[in-house]
Order: C-alpha cells, then sequence, then structure tokens
C-alpha cells in the first residue's frame, strides 16, 4: 500500500519550528512521556496511558482537521472501544525523535480484529502497518496528536466497512 505523506495541521508550522529550535532540556523528558505512554497502551493500562495527557486535548488525525477533546473520558472512551476490538494491538521497533514540544514516534503496530467494532462484527484478520505518531507536549502534558497513516484502508484490510459520509 502507498501512503503520501502530507504537512498536517498543526505539524506544517511546527516543522520549521523543529529545525529552528533546541530546547534539548525538555527532550529527554518528553520521549519519556511518551515512551511511558506508549509502554501503558500496550499492557492496556488506561491510567498510564492518559497519566500525561491535558485535561483538553487536541487529535488531528491524518487529515489536519481539528477535533478538540474536552475531557479525557471521550479519549478513555475511544480507547476502550478500540481495545475490546483489538485487544493485542501493539507497538514494536518504536523510534522516538524529539525536538522542543514535539515528539515523533515511527513504529511497526498490529493488532488481531477479535471484538466487534461500531456494530460490525469481528472478522479475526490482522492489522501490520508501519507509522508516524506526532505528539506535542506543553509543560510536561500531550496536547495535541496527529499521524500519517489513514485509518480508512488499514479498517478496509480487516474487513470493516467504512461507515459513508452523512450528507
Amino acid at each position: 500500500m502507498a501512503v503520501s505523506c502530507k504537512k498536517t495541521g498543526p505539524n506544517e508550522a511546527s516543522a520549521a519550528h523543529l529545525a529552528a529550535t533546541d530546547t534539548t532540556t525538555s527532550l529527554p523528558n518528553n520521549i519519556a512521556i511518551i515512551k511511558a505512554s506508549n509502554e501503558a497502551f500496550v499492557k492496556d493500562d488506561i491510567a498510564g496511558v492518559f497519566k500525561d495527557y491535558a485535561d483538553t486535548f487536541t487529535e488531528y488525525g491524518d487529515t489536519g482537521e481539528a477535533h478538540v477533546y474536552k475531557s479525557k473520558d471521550s479519549l478513555i472512551l475511544n480507547h476502550k472501544q478500540w481495545r475490546a476490538a483489538f485487544p493485542d494491538f501493539k507497538c514494536a521497533n518504536e523510534k522516538y525523535y524529539a525536538n522542543g514540544d514535539e515528539v515523533v514516534v515511527i513504529a511497526d503496530w498490529s493488532g488481531t480484529w477479535k471484538g466487534d467494532l461500531m456494530g460490525q462484527k469481528a472478522t479475526g484478520k490482522t492489522l501490520k502497518f508501519k507509522d508516524a505518531e506526532i505528539y506535542t507536549l506543553k509543560n510536561g502534558k500531550i496536547t495535541a496528536h496527529s499521524n500519517i497513516m489513514p485509518p480508512k484502508p488499514l479498517a478496509e484490510s480487516v474487513g470493516f466497512i467504512w461507515p459513508k459520509a452523512k450528507k
């Protein structure tokens, strides 16, 4: 599957910012925060996943369109639904890069669709893909996330029928 990388959301402006800034004092801590969250994700430790998320969090996904969560409750609900559908979902071979308040994680992701998702029955098929996750932190809290891999072709690769756009 070919994937085109494009500048999206806050990252268009921050790409230049990343290249021009050197705030090395926050780099190890910011990487540690994201690494701990990913490790908690693999263990399905919900408290650990969201421990360092800000109360208001913005998800940009792969499109750059902002979806602002006013509390962690919606994020936690999304996490629980995803983990019920893909209980073995995990990342491996992670590489962490940081500059200032930005952390990028490049990793191999995989999981098997074992539980119902959005009213659709599980197929038992496995997802495997490489993705880049881009996080923004402010004062030690994760405030935003975006990623490169679009979810629709991934979902369809395991038999998920993508909902039609509302008119």
